[in-house]
């Protein structure tokens, strides 16, 4: 046997003793030549250890052992056959060496279904789903290669990717002219595809229909369910854990408690939870990470921790998700305490990581935590994108420091439809009501097309700053411009500025002219208004709306004997309090954070 085959046969050798390792820059390949022993084997051992060796390439993604192989089989070391062809094929596109394998396939004289399997699972691996669907159609069409359920599964995977609905449709057609509509694999691939492109009836059709259901039947239409109908979620759960045949896995665990963190469901999490103990999946990660999350979505964040110090091993994204959970339990601090101990445990933070402990600052207004946070998004740069730069404006602009927040807004390279109502927002709110309209001006100029939310903040600058007439204008705007109908708030806020600028009574006609119902927070404003500007009889009209509609509201009785103190009505002052006592109405008592 040659130089290669002694090569192989020491490598066999450390195969089947479990002692390969991946070769090292201090271990090249040179130095691992010279120490190999001379042997003589025939052309058979040297094509089987080969193709081991190339096997072996291929589960590691190592292809630069790989190539060496590849050249000796080119110099005719060993006849290069198909057989070793398509390991040779294989080895490149696990390896994610794409180029490479296209140019091996095409200069195979000769290819079999391995060859086109291989290669069409190696492009949807590596995201070149089109280019699989390409390499598929090709095999159709020429006919000389039968096609297998590794080949189909692969063209499912590849439509299930690109939105190519028919083509998926096209290909089930032809498994089941093959007659392999029972096999478990293809069912599951033409599932996950009819998900992705939003199929969900059609896929619950099909899966009803199949006699195998295993495992991954079950989980891929349990991700089905997350993406649209979570209230069904419970009976399909329900229904898997009474089928003796399946068993639940880890994906099953995370996918049912994610669902449940989004109804939520408290009740049910909790008998998930129990299953989850008695399978031994508790220690997984992805696991872990969901069961605190539908904790802390249920408003149990005592329980979210307990999860979370429990668990085994934590990521960035475990901790990013509890110190989300404290920020959205009310607690910022908390979730600042949290991201702090998260980089002493020398965990890196990443993205959501910053945007958490942003929003946790602008929350707490804290400028000191929140500069601190901004040096560690400049020490990892491109790692960062939008929505970092959106929570840093905001937290500049909460915190009062326009300054900062029109810094960060100009250097931004790239603005979102949240940035520009972010900067409008953070100027109206601060005293800058000229400058929130000039913004708001120059997103219009820019193109970017303001949402419900930009046209609230638009409405509340135009009541800062007294603008009756630009308000009008934004006002009807809204849906001859844009086609966004007006809500509750968007009335409130063109009541506010009517109010304010003294229009007492076309304040009032605007409720009395909205299509639906107005709410309390409607006539509350108004009250505000007659309260500014002593307009005693509307101010009682409104109250008499507004306590209708919520009797135990105190704002409303607030503003209400206010209203009459400032006119020195203190007989109707002393009835409205007795009023307030005979029907329980507690007064929130103010606070300061000085």
């Amino acid at each position: 046997m040659g130089f290669f085959g002694k090569l192989f046969h020491e490598k066999l050798r450390c195969f089947r003793s479990n002692l390969f390792q991946p070769i090292t820059k201090t271990r090249k390949p040179i130095a691992y030549f010279r120490r190999l022993s001379s042997n003589t084997r025939d052309a058979s051992e040297e094509e089987e250890l080969c193709s081991t060796f190339l096997r072996e390439c291929a589960r590691k993604s190592d292809s630069r052992w790989g190539r060496t192989v590849h050249a000796k089989l080119i110099k005719g070391f060993i006849p290069f056959s198909m057989y070793l062809q398509n390991f040779t094929l294989n080895m490149y596109v696990k390896g994610g060496k794409v180029d490479d394998g296209l140019r091996l396939f095409d200069e195979m004289p000769h290819r079999n279904v391995v060859s086109f399997s291989a290669l069409i699972a190696g492009l949807v691996q590596w995201g070149f789903p089109g280019e699989a669907l390409s390499i598929f159609n090709f095999m159709h069409r020429d006919g000389t290669v039968g096609m297998n359920e590794f080949t189909l599964v692969s063209a499912l995977q590849a439509c299930s990717l690109i939105s190519c609905r028919s083509f998926c449709y096209q290909i089930y057609a032809l498994i089941v002219r093959l007659g392999l509509e029972c096999n478990v694999y293809l069912v599951n691939a033409f599932l996950t595809g009819l998900i992705r492109q939003g199929k969900f009836k059609e896929a619950l059709e099909v899966f009803e229909k199949c006699n195998n259901k295993d495992t991954v039947s079950w989980n891929t239409m349990l991700a089905g369910h997350l993406q649209d109908p979570y209230l069904d979620l419970p009976g399909f759960w329900y229904r898997m854990i009474c089928c003796e045949e399946v068993k639940p896995d880890n994906f099953t665990f995370a996918s049912v408690l994610t669902g449940l963190a989004v109804i939520p469901d408290l009740k049910m999490g909790l008998q998930v939870h129990g299953q989850l103990l008695k399978s031994g999946y508790g220690s997984e990660k992805c696991v872990g990470n969901s069961l605190a999350d539908m904790y802390i979505k249920n408003q149990r964040l005592v329980e979210g921790f307990k999860v979370f110090d429990e668990m085994m091993w934590r990521d960035v994204c475990s901790w990013t998700l509890i110190a989300a959970g404290c920020l959205q339990c009310g607690e910022p601090g908390r979730a600042l305490e949290v991201i702090g101990e998260m980089r002493e445990m020398g965990v890196k933070p990443n993205k959501f990581t910053l945007a958490t402990a942003l929003n946790a600052c602008a929350n707490l207004a804290s400028m000191e935590e929140g500069k601190k946070v901004h040096g560690l998004k400049v020490k990892l740069g491109n790692e960062v994108d939008l929505c970092v730069d959106n929570a840093l404006l905001d937290m500049y602009a909460k915190c009062g420091c326009m300054e900062g927040a029109w810094i960060i807004f100009r250097s931004m390279r790239t603005r979102s439809v949240v940035t520009w109502t972010t900067m409008i927002m953070a100027c109206a709110q601060n005293g800058q009501a000229r400058d929130a309209i000039e913004v708001f001006e120059e997103m219009r100029m820019e193109d970017v097309e303001p949402n419900n939310i930009t046209f609230i903040c638009v409405l509340y600058a135009c009541s800062q700053g007294g603008f009756v007439e630009k308000g009008r204008y934004y006002f009807s705007s809204m849906s001859s411009d844009y086609g966004i109908s007006p809500t509750e708030d968007h009335y409130v806020c063109m009541v506010n500025l009517l109010g304010r600028a003294g229009h007492i009574k076309d304040a009032e006609e605007l409720i009395l002219s909205m299509p639906f119902q107005a709410g309390v927070l409607a006539w509350q404003t108004l009250l505000g208004a007659c309260q500014l500007h002593g307009d005693v009889e509307t101010g009682k009209r409104a109250a008499e709306h507004a306590i209708d509609l919520d009797k135990k509201d105190p704002s409303t009785y607030v503003l209400l004997s206010n209203m009459l103190a400032v006119s020195n009505n203190w007989d109707k002052v002393g009835v409205l309090r007795e009023l307030m006592e005979t029907r329980d109405v507690q007064k929130t008592p103010g606070s300061s954070w000085i």
